[in-house]
């Protein structure tokens, strides 16, 4: 008897990321850590950081429960409109990029310095 394991479709890969990338953006955005997840999702921090990861599946009710968290809709964390327009603009593979330690050299802005300034 022979066991198929299941593998993971680009796609759902690919929407896991996404959603990962988003809550860590708003998270930070909002000056949260990513262990303040674990509440609203009802799991433990550890989970949090395997969902963080890539090595947990996001279920729709968590998906939902952060974007409640996040004051966001739950389409907001699908959405990767800010990961192919930064690849766009910096013309980088940024999910190469953010895979690791400063691959990318974004321009630093001081306090009062807007993008266009």
């Amino acid at each position: 008897m022979t066991l198929a394991v299941a593998t993971k479709s680009t796609h759902v890969k690919e929407y896991e990321e996404t959603i990962s990338r988003n809550v860590k953006l708003y998270l930070s955005m909002r000056g949260m850590p990513q262990s303040s997840l674990a509440e609203p999702l009802g799991i433990r921090q550890s989970s949090v950081s395997m969902k963080m990861k890539g090595n947990t599946a996001w279920s729709v009710a968590d998906v939902v429960n952060a974007a409640d968290f996040l004051g966001v809709l739950p389409e907001d964390l699908l959405d990767d409109s800010v990961l192919r327009s930064a690849q766009a603009k910096y013309g980088v593979d940024m999910k190469k990029a953010a895979g690791g330690p400063a691959a990318v050299k974004l321009p630093q802005l001081g306090l009062n310095q807007r993008h266009f300034d």
